[in-house]
């Protein structure tokens, strides 16, 4: 059982519970050697003898060790202390991705965009590793205050070998690609795949595949079209759409291919919403819907539910996820020809032999005088001999230069890298790229200025085009501005920057614990991105602590009523008892902040729980004074007076008393159990004091 101020592994000071997943529990922890705060992920007790769970939990620290991204949570360390296996992570602060689209909704087009990128890189660095993910989802992405954002919980990575890993391990439903549906290959597409389905719910705000179970939304992703993000929000950039639509292809290669590619064109999204640098696979959308084999859809539950096809035992090579006999077989009919596909090979290959078998009729015919061309333009057919079958040099040359197709070039001047690829292969033609001198060759700014062949020159197709990338300096209104970073400016001079430089400032607010009211706590494009001149850079600015609304803690116990208040980020305060028929014995029938209160994180809130209905009591006491304040022969007036809380009564007094007055001995009784004192007054000054014992009687 973990508790708070326990020591793992020598070094790692349980703090606090701050999160729990499928199989484990994680905890924030003081590291005492490094004096940092991290995270560490605990198997939680009742899976700490399953083998297979504990070498699959110890896998993710393997597989992720040696992955150091900025928008990958850091694995640091991993032990087993005592039986409790555990993996110590940087301690990501912030909140998932869902719980932010939760909050506040369906995010902006540069949100959207930059949180992709973001994700994108992280995915792109594990798999230069060979880590394919496997679960991307927006509860396993952290958003920080600033907008950073880190990808978290490789507990179903595995190390790829080859260009495909094959496992039984699922990921979550609502963002599974089609291959891990069916229990196939996964490999990096299929990550790329939930980040398309992440993006269409940071664009819209919903799941694009969404049903009553499990096997229904996993055969949704097998076999329905997605809506559009624009059939449900026309402002979503056409460009953003398309992307969205390629990363989230039924078929993983017409998907993007590597994260870089996806990068590429994301980054394009801000200076070109609408333009059309997405390449699309042709598609011929004429098949029937297939439908799905009752033994399929059993393959499918099976999948979902981890079953083996051995009872639920899993050998050696499975569960290391390497591949068997069953999982090539589901390869070969992953990578089997497309019926859209099929369709669209044999209407080519029809068209193509009736254009052969002209082509061949057409030269056979002139060639034998067959054919005839009249001034008229009609075809005649005849018989009669050629008075010659043998062409001339210059007649060949002649035939063979009217074969051949010429295309007209266009200016390619101003148009951006991927713009003038895309213009070059619409003409059949290819495109080779130079540099100007002394140009950032990574630079998001490069556009055409050069090309070896002039606007309006006739070439022939197939012919290849140099063209020279470098900065349109003298263009000033298409000019290219630097994002500065903007985190931890106060308003004004971020606006005063923004200005300075010809850009403008949309201001947002948000509260923020880590940051002072009137600062900069992200921005939207980041610092660093290029963008045209008067583009709207975002900044969200703090507020200050965040407020929280107190909440309702009548009739909870008091273990409940602090778990709740430490949920909203409150403190429980003093807690007190008191008599109420109203709730449960030690139950809250009252708080010191009304609930529906706006509060900041922090505060404290006191509760008074209840001893039950009160019964009819009355306190009884004494108090005995043995030693007289009079010598002999002496006289003076004494009194005793009980003193409870504000309150004071006499309940002894006598004049003229003398030593032959004492011991006395006093009973006396209350209405209330506090605590008292019964103080000696001797000629009106106080001479003692004596503690009460109270002794609670019935009536």
């Amino acid at each position: 059982m973990i508790q708070t101020g326990m020591i793992l592994g020598g070094r790692y000071e349980i703090l606090e519970h701050i999160g729990s997943g499928g199989m484990a529990d994680v905890y924030k922890a003081k590291c005492r050697k490094s004096n940092s705060y991290v995270a560490v992920k605990v198997l939680r007790k009742e899976y700490s003898d399953d083998e297979t769970l504990v070498r699959r939990f110890n896998s993710e620290a393997r597989s992720t060790a040696d992955l150091n991204h900025p928008n990958i949570v850091s694995i640091l360390d991993e032990g087993n202390d005592q039986g409790i296996h555990y993996i110590v992570m940087e301690l990501a602060e912030g909140m998932t991705l869902k719980r932010y689209i939760r909050r506040y909704g369906r995010l902006s087009v540069r949100e959207t965009v930059d949180f992709s990128i973001q994700i994108a890189s992280g995915i792109q660095a594990a798999h230069e590793h060979n880590i394919v993910h496997r679960d991307i989802k927006p509860q396993n992405i952290i958003v920080s205050d600033s907008g950073k954002i880190k990808v978290t919980d490789f507990g179903i990575a595995k190390a790829a070998t080859g260009d495909t890993i094959a496992s039984s391990t699922m990921g979550s439903v609502r963002y599974l690609s089609p291959e891990q549906a069916r229990g196939g290959y996964s490999d990096a597409r299929s990550d790329i795949y939930s980040l398309g389905i992440t993006m269409y719910e940071m664009a819209t705000g919903k799941v694009p595949f969404d049903g009553e179970n499990t096997v229904a939304i996993a055969l949704m992703h097998l076999r329905d079209e997605i809506v559009p993000p624009r059939n449900y929000f026309p402002d979503i950039p056409v460009s953003l759409e398309k992307i969205i639509l390629k990363c989230t292809k039924k078929r993983p290669e017409e998907r993007y291919q590597t994260a870089a590619e996806l990068i590429a064109d994301l980054r394009q999204v801000f200076t070109s919403p609408d333009g059309n640098y997405v390449y699309m696979n042709p598609q011929v959308d004429d098949s029937p819907t297939r439908t799905r084999s009752e033994e399929e859809i059993a393959q499918i539950k099976k999948t979902l539910t981890g079953e083996s096809e051995r009872d639920g035992e899993e050998t050696p090579d499975e569960m290391q996820g390497q591949s068997t006999e069953k999982d090539g077989e589901d390869y070969e009919d992953d990578d089997s020809v497309h019926p859209k596909m099929e369709k669209m090979i044999m209407v080519i290959t029809i068209v193509f032999g009736v254009l052969l078998a002209c082509l061949v009729f057409y030269f056979v015919g002139t060639s034998t005088n067959l054919l005839k061309f009249t001034g008229s333009g009609t075809v005649e057919s005849t018989t009669e001999a050629p008075e010659s079958t043998t062409d001339t040099p210059a007649e060949e040359e002649t035939e063979a230069t009217e074969a051949k197709k010429y295309v007209t070039l266009p200016s390619f001047i101003g148009m951006t890298r991927t713009k003038a690829k895309n213009q070059a292969e619409e003409l059949s033609l290819s495109a080779k790229f130079e540099y100007a001198d002394g140009v950032d060759k990574d630079s998001d700014s490069l556009v055409v200025v050069d090309q070896d062949t002039e606007e309006g020159r006739d070439v022939l197709e197939g012919s290849t085009i140099t063209l020279t990338l470098g900065l349109d300096e003298d263009d000033e209104e298409n000019a290219r501005i630097e994002v500065p970073p903007l985190i931890n400016y106060e308003e004004d001079d971020a606006i005063e920057e923004l200005n300075s430089l010809g850009l403008e400032a949309e201001v947002v607010y948000a509260n923020s614990d880590t940051v002072d009211k009137g600062y900069v706590i992200r921005q939207t494009p980041k610092g660093g991105s290029m963008v045209e001149k008067g583009f709207t850079v975002t900044i969200t600015v703090s507020r200050g602590v965040s407020q929280v609304e107190v909440p309702d803690l009548y009739g909870v116990s008091q273990e409940a009523a602090e778990k709740e208040l430490n949920r909203l980020g409150l403190v429980l305060g003093n807690v007190s008892s008191d008599y109420s028929g109203s709730v449960g014995v030690g139950d809250v029938f009252q708080q010191s902040i009304k609930s529906g209160t706006m509060v900041d994180k922090g505060t404290k809130v006191s509760i008074t729980v209840s001893l039950g209905e009160q019964e009819s009591y009355h306190y009884a006491g004494t108090v005995q004074v043995y030693d007289s304040p009079f010598e002999e022969g002496e006289t003076g007036d004494i009194e005793l007076v009980l003193k409870q809380g504000n309150s004071t009564k006499t309940i002894y007094s006598e004049e003229d008393a003398d030593s032959d007055s004492f011991p006395v001995d006093v009973a006396f009784e209350s209405d209330s159990g506090r605590d008292a004192t019964v103080l000696f007054y001797v000629n009106g000054q106080e001479y003692n004091s004596y503690p009460v014992v109270w002794e609670r009687v019935a009536d």
